[in-house]
């Protein structure tokens, strides 16, 4: 792969992560015979670079069975990057954790295919990298199919994390809820690219997507593209984004109860976080989240 086939901010889908940027000093691995691609579309520029590194994957999760999938990314200097493949099918389920945690360029992207009333569920804690982004494509294939979304981004001083996700319900009776939070400091950016896309065929949909920034100083740097395509008549669909500060109505109750004010922001913000920590993660991968919130907002 050369560097020019890398994508910039003049790329729609790349216009708040600038890959070719980040890469610059980095040594391209060469490109394999590209695989074909189980759901049809042309590979990305995540996937092609996986399997340049060998770190392309198929999940399968049959039927009746609850699976958990752990993964972690970022924690090796230089450039990774990963793809999964992940087709649940009928009546099963599936939940996938993504924990990242720095180094200097983080891809991965997975594409997730849901039969009749199966389950997908994510969660993505980014603490941001060079260049950090998390694809996840999800492709509503079954009817009464039920997609969750959660993340929570980190980005300190020259951290960036992207967030990105694409939903398309082609079945009826679908449910999707998403709710990523993030916060960033000085010289940090975070990134939050969401779709939903609701087909002609899929009456009944249920779609729900948000998103929340803080900015917890001056110079942090936070951009959202939420975006709801609707096809059909027959459908719940809502989606709302937001960034600001901290509450200083809230800030000030805090300090007037004696908290100094770097624990009350340090509070405050946690809570905000915890938000989108969803419950059904496991009691050990909940205990390392909220550890690494807590210690982020130590630092």
């Amino acid at each position: 792969m050369e560097l020019a086939d890398l994508p910039t901010r003049r790329n729609e889908a790349w216009k708040y992560s600038d890959l070719r940027a980040a890469l610059l000093d980095e040594k391209l691995p060469a490109e394999k015979p590209r695989p074909s691609d189980a759901w049809g579309n042309p590979q990305s520029v995540i996937e092609r670079l996986a399997v340049a590194q060998g770190a392309r994957a198929l999940t399968k999760a049959s039927a009746g069975e609850a699976e958990v999938l752990v993964e972690r990314i970022g924690e090796d200097p230089g450039l990774q990057a990963r793809a999964r493949e992940i087709q649940v099918l009928p009546g099963s389920a599936l939940t996938r954790i993504v924990l990242q945690s720095g180094g200097d360029v983080a891809l991965d992207i997975a594409r997730v295919s849901l039969s009749d009333h199966a389950t997908f569920r994510q969660f993505i804690l980014a603490e941001g990298a060079k260049l950090a982004r998390i694809e996840t494509h999800v492709e509503v294939e079954g009817e009464g199919a039920a997609v969750e979304l959660n993340g929570v981004y980190l980005c300190g001083e020259g951290r960036h994390a992207d967030l990105t996700s694409v939903v398309t319900h082609k079945a009826a009776n679908g449910k999707t809820q998403q709710l990523i939070k993030g916060v960033a400091r000085k010289g940090g950016r975070g990134v939050f690219q969401g779709k939903i896309l609701v087909e002609r065929g899929a009456q009944k949909t249920d779609a729900r997507q948000y998103h929340h920034g803080m900015l917890l100083e001056e110079g942090a740097e936070i951009f959202a593209k939420p975006e709801l395509l609707i096809h059909a008549d027959d459908v719940a669909c809502a989606h709302g984004n937001t960034a600001g500060g901290l509450d200083e109505s809230a800030l000030f109750y805090l300090r007037s109860r004696g908290l100094p004010e770097t624990e009350a922001r340090a509070l405050l913000t946690e809570a905000f976080l915890l938000e989108a920590v969803p419950g059904w993660l496991p009691a050990e991968v909940r205990g390392e989240v909220e550890a690494r919130i807590g210690a982020w907002l130590r630092t």
